[in-house]
């Protein structure tokens, strides 16, 4: 799709540098929110750019354009390599014509892109409207939306390297209100697919009404220690807040609390993490990362015990390993490291088992606060949380918002079970139900 831009570039980048590497990136997205019937926002873009990066004894510059024609081509090569001839970066970066990775993914499905507009805006309707009779309680349905996106990466050095992919994917997401007296509560379901057909507005409507209408009731509880068990969407949102940890830069940086910690136990033997941009079922999977690197299945924590950081070329060269695959930039912006798949291995137990392993303990199934009420250089966290409490294996009554406090290592330390009910989120990472054996609880 873009040979012919990506050709010009590497002729330019052959007469003025010693390498050259060229990111082009096109997305696409739609989405459609209502709210009583009603379209209230209704949004289309498509957009597309370029990045190059340029090599000059040693030093890389950089650029970018938005602007496909002839001069502008020329213009961002002629940009980089002055920012290459300014540039006094102590960092090592190589280009390579790296392999192609032997898998099979399925990241791009051509029925997604025929589904009519009208029927986008149908399922979300039915959505919206199935969910305000399920139940007498729920008063309103402040959030209901659909949206589906596509991408194309294209990425070329001058080593040989020419990597192209596709991806797109579609979802479903709602969050109902419900009342009980005075007493008003909400929460959501979403569906994540690449196949249209699978949205289904009856179960989704169901599910986000069930997670709601449970919340009724809510009721005071003494404040001090508790077993928790995380659902897996609460555990997820733990793993994003905290994932910077296992970044080979923030270690190289002092900003993580596992430097140096390589081969030793930063958790229970509960505890198996994986960063797998070739999991058959992953949102963020992936041929290759912005480098063009071969994307892999890391295992980063092995029954407790820490394995690797995650690297782009540039962190594992520092390091003396190789990358992680995990590099990554848009056309505008610098080399980074974020995760892919990056999600805590699924146990054998159910949840069922989780519940009955303590006598008296609380269930988090909703957390705000993530950015505000986390540190993620010192490990501490202070949550808002939603949930409710067990007792005897059965759950009791739902709790009033509550607040929910420590250390991520000292709660991955403090794992005792995972269960098997794994799924993936809508921001890549993944986990099942787990228990932590006690963390701190104030009203």
């Amino acid at each position: 799709m873009f040979n012919n831009i990506i050709d010009k570039l590497l002729k330019l980048g052959a007469q003025q540098a010693d390498d050259i590497e060229v990111l082009i990136v096109g997305e696409n997205s739609f989405s459609v929110r209502v709210h009583d019937q009603q379209i209230e926002a209704f949004n289309y873009s498509d957009s597309k750019g370029l990045g190059i990066r340029v090599l000059i004894d040693g030093q890389v510059g950089v650029s970018y354009t938005e602007d496909f024609n002839e001069s502008a081509l020329q213009m961002v090569v002629r940009e980089a390599v002055a920012n290459a001839r300014i540039n006094e970066q102590a960092e090592k970066v190589v280009l390579a014509n790296y392999p192609e990775v032997d898998a099979k993914l399925e990241l791009f499905n051509e029925s997604l892109e025929k589904v009519p507009v009208e029927d986008k805006v149908a399922l979300i309707k039915d959505i919206d409207r199935i969910a305000r009779k399920l139940d007498k309680r729920i008063i309103n349905v402040p959030y209901c939306m659909y949206g589906d996106g596509k991408s194309i990466v294209h990425i070329a050095n001058s080593k040989g390297l020419n990597k192209q992919e596709r991806t797109n994917s579609t979802y479903s997401f709602l969050s109902p209100l419900a009342q009980s007296g005075e007493e008003k509560r909400a929460a959501h379901a979403f569906a994540l697919t690449r196949d249209f057909s699978k949205l289904n507005a009856e179960e989704l409507a169901r599910e986000a009404v069930k997670n709601t209408v449970e919340l009724l009731g809510g009721q005071k509880f003494d404040a001090g220690m508790y077993p928790v068990v995380f659902n897996g969407e609460t555990m997820a949102s733990m793993l994003s807040t905290f994932s910077g940890l296992f970044s080979a830069r923030q270690v190289h940086e002092g900003r993580s609390l596992l430097a140096g910690k390589l081969g030793q136990s930063i958790a229970s033997d509960h505890v198996t993490l994986l960063d797998d941009a070739l999991h058959p079922t992953g949102f963020s999977s992936r041929y290759f990362d912005s480098e063009g690197y071969p994307s892999q299945s890391t295992l980063v924590v092995d029954a407790g015990k820490l394995k690797t950081y995650l690297h782009n070329t540039v962190t594992a060269a520092k390091d003396g390993v190789h990358s992680t695959g995990n590099g990554t930039r848009g056309y505008k912006g610098d080399l980074r490291i974020t995760p892919s798949n990056f999600y805590l291995k699924p146990g054998v137990a159910t949840r069922g088992e989780l519940f009955s392993a303590q006598p008296r303990l609380i269930e988090i199934v909703a957390l705000s606060g993530l950015h505000s009420g986390a540190n993620a250089v010192s490990g501490d966290f202070s949550l808002s949380g939603e949930g409710f409490l067990w007792e005897n294996g059965e759950r009791k009554h739902s709790l009033q918002m509550f607040t929910v406090s420590g250390n991520i290592l000292d709660m991955l330390h403090d794992v005792q079970a995972v269960a098997d009910d794994f799924q993936f989120q809508m921001n890549t990472f993944g986990a099942a139900s787990t228990l932590v054996g006690g963390l701190s609880f104030s009203g």
